[in-house]
């Protein structure tokens, strides 16, 4: 995985606020056949794993952002749990389109590209960021993001397109320096 100084190592970003509150490797054998049966490729290069944990969904439990262990050159497909009566679920999505599925998240860098997930739970949202860089590598060409917040009647993080427009703002402002300065 690249660092990005200003935004620490992709893979590591930063999540605000609580600290965990589930031991999630004590039951990594159930996360992984979850997560095996929703999304097939997981497990495909290396087992299913745990990258981070943080609550939020603000509810006292935390939720972790599980690594497939496949796919990408120089990315890794991701999916975000949550436990829900004792047993770990894929988290599910509500997209822009507002159709409900569960959704993978890619996160990694390359030289000119690169895809974050931060678990963010000041915001109780899940935010997913990608950035592409100019040929020269020295300026950002191209970045987006998306913003999930938890709706805790419905059980499931939903678009919001405010919070994605300004999480983004933040975020792409940060990437040319710390690019520069790694």
């Amino acid at each position: 995985m690249a660092c990005v100084s200003m935004l620490g190592c992709v893979g590591t970003l930063a999540i605000h606020g609580a600290s965990p509150t589930l031991d999630w490797k004590s039951i990594l054998p159930e996360v992984q056949s979850v997560v095996k049966k929703e999304f097939p490729d997981a497990g495909a290069h290396y087992p299913v794993s745990i990258s981070r944990v943080a609550d939020v969904t603000g509810d006292g439990t935390s939720e972790a952002l599980i690594d497939f262990g496949c796919c990408g050159a120089y990315t890794d497909e991701m999916t975000v749990m949550r436990i829900e009566h004792g047993t770990p679920v894929v988290a599910l999505f509500r997209g822009k389109d507002g159709k409900v599925s569960s959704r993978e998240f890619l996160e990694g860098a390359s030289v000119m590209h690169g895809a974050a997930v931060e678990l963010d739970t000041t915001e109780h949202a899940v935010f997913s960021v990608y950035w592409d860089m100019n040929s020269d590598g020295i300026k950002l060409a191209r970045c987006g993001g998306e913003a999930y917040q938890w709706n805790a009647a419905s059980k499931r993080f939903d678009y919001n397109g405010r919070l994605s427009d300004r999480l983004t703002k933040v975020f792409c402002k940060q990437i040319p320096g710390a690019v520069a300065t790694s």
